[in-house]
């Protein structure tokens, strides 16, 4: 069995949701939702609302979302691990370089199909560190995991509680001032952005028009506001007072929604894509019409989509069960975040400043050499009580182990960075032989051609690529090899002789020039055509003897 947590502090409501997965059953084992009051920070309100339980709790996935995180689709070659981090560890470099702040960062692969070209395309979420930490240190003891984007919180969510229809869908949180948006096929990610939107002002507009507080006119909101004005229905007289003022603040929605498949296109680089479906979770989903009013401005189905449905939550309490009922489809963020933090294989990306990622590792990784340390020194404890004549020897022993196992520490760990310096540096030693043999080749035969080449032949193309050692009885991997395509003319020496006498003249250079050079040649309509290739990877024939200056 796995636990994980997850909390989204929404601006409007903090939520707080643990879940436990065994044997691909998901339940609910907590889930709490809580109001933030106007003027009141989201994370100081979940610290002081989840403090009584937060000691007990399973690591914690925290949500981002806003224009506090930034998302950047980056196109790479396929390489090695490594070779990956050196280019991530570049551009992040440059985004610090230009902003003067360090960052936190975590990437992954995007989960498409490469449809333009052969690269991959790497997700990238940065957020400023100072931020982070000032959020770590607001959360006060509660055992933060890692922070992840909203936005993938959704598509865990969807993977793991969705229908994975093949159709192309946008999966859309509407929040109380934020869009967390996740489009996918099937499985698949194709993108992922949050954004901010203007109905953070919804309540504060509509109290200022009727002249109360934001807290009643959110409750006027709920109970009145209706979409379908803005497709011309008729209203009556309590929801056309409240829906009128806030509309404008709607009308952008529809934008936003569509746009997100131009930005596809253009950061995820996929040509061919239409969007066919729409599925609205948040708490801003369930606002009366909206489902019509975005249904009708985008000419596609607009479905409330609530994930609450696909979880056990028959362990909860009676109130937990009666909020989340009520919540609904606003968990759809909640319920992503704990199913990331409790399952490894979802997709990840997983922010934490550089301090925090040294402490979990650490926490993750150095368990078992303190879980040995421990037992080490839980048997010297037990053999001094046991032996009190012998505690001098056995303390000076339980020294002597503990630097033995620093020393070997430390030892494993600068034998593993030896090795992964070692693979670096033959890769770029091989890469660095291969361009030496080619320029070598093309340098040398160039050479040839200009005091060997007979008057009457000339050049039309010239090729210098690696090919397969054995293809030229070489047992090398690899050889460099020269072609040279060309014509000639008849006029007082025969083209065709010209080009024997040259191809042995090469062959006269090579040690084994019989089987390092391969001729052919064909008249054509007046002219001659010929072909040459040559493997002048061996020495020539009495290189031994050149001057020490020419080798």
């Amino acid at each position: 069995m796995s636990r994980g947590a997850g909390l989204d502090p929404g601006r409007s409501r903090v939520r707080f949701a643990e879940i436990r997965r065994r044997h691909g059953e998901i339940a609910l084992g907590r889930y709490h939702s809580v109001p933030v009051a106007p003027g009141d920070s989201p994370l100081e309100v979940a610290a002081d609302a989840f403090g009584a339980a937060r000691l007990k709790s399973a690591p914690v996935r925290v949500g981002l979302t806003g224009s506090e995180v930034m998302m950047k689709y980056l196109p790479v070659p396929q390489v090695e691990d490594w070779r990956l981090e050196r280019l991530m560890e570049f551009e992040v470099r440059e985004i610090e370089s230009r902003s003067g702040q360090a960052m936190a960062v975590s990437y992954n692969l995007l989960p498409v199909p490469k449809e333009l070209d052969e690269d991959d395309t790497i997700l990238l979420a940065l957020i400023k560190e100072e931020v982070l930490d000032e959020w770590i240190d607001a959360l006060g003891r509660l055992p933060v995991q890692a922070f992840s984007p909203n936005s993938i919180a959704l598509y865990n969510a969807y993977l793991t509680l969705g229908d994975h229809a093949p159709e192309t869908t946008l999966i859309a949180n509407v929040g109380a001032g934020t869009l967390d948006l996740a489009l996918v096929r099937g499985t698949e990610l194709f993108f992922a952005r949050s954004v901010t939107t203007s109905l953070e002002k919804r309540d504060r507009t509509l109290a200022e028009r009727l002249g109360t507080d934001p807290g009643r006119a959110e409750r006027l909101i709920h109970r009145h506001l209706d979409l379908r004005a803005g497709l011309g229905a008729r209203l009556g007289v309590d929801a056309e007072r409240v829906t009128r003022p806030v509309l404008a603040l709607y009308d952008p929605l529809p934008t936003l929604l569509g746009g997100v498949i131009s930005l596809c296109k253009a950061q995820a680089r996929l040509r061919d894509l239409r969007l066919e479906r729409v599925l609205l979770t948040g708490g801003g989903a369930a606002a009366n019409g909206l489902t019509d009013f975005l249904g009708d401005r985008l000419g596609l189905p607009v479905e409330v989509w609530n994930p609450v449905a696909m979880v056990d939550a028959s362990a909860l309490p009676e109130d937990q069960f009666e909020r989340l009922e009520a919540d609904g489809p606003g968990a759809a963020v909640v319920l992503g975040l704990a199913l990331s933090a409790a399952d490894p294989d979802l997709y990840a990306l997983e922010i934490l400043p550089a301090a925090a990622r040294r402490r979990r590792d650490f926490r993750q990784r150095g368990i078992y050499s303190v879980a040995a340390g421990v037992l080490a020194a839980g048997f010297l404890v037990a053999d001094f009580v046991l032996t009190s004549a012998h505690a001098e020897d056995l303390g000076r022993h339980a020294a002597r182990l503990k630097r033995d196992l620093a020393a070997a520490e430390r030892n494993d760990q600068r034998a593993e960075r030896l090795q992964a310096d070692i693979e670096r540096q033959l890769a770029v030693v091989e890469d660095l032989s291969s361009r030496f043999a080619l320029r070598r080749s093309a340098e040398e035969f160039l050479a040839v051609l200009e005091a060997d080449l007979p008057p009457n032949l000339w050049v039309d193309s010239m090729l210098v690529e690696l090919q397969p050692g054995k293809d030229w009885g070489v047992d090398s991997g690899v050889v460099p090899v020269v072609q040279a395509r060309g014509r000639g003319m008849d006029s007082e020496l025969y083209a065709e002789t010209s080009f024997t006498s040259f191809a042995e003249r090469i062959k006269s250079r090579l040690a084994d020039g019989e089987n390092a050079v391969r001729m052919s040649s064909a008249p054509r309509s007046g002219s001659f055509e010929w072909t040459l290739t040559a493997n002048l990877l061996a020495a020539p024939a009495g290189a031994d003897e050149a001057p020490e200056e020419e080798r």
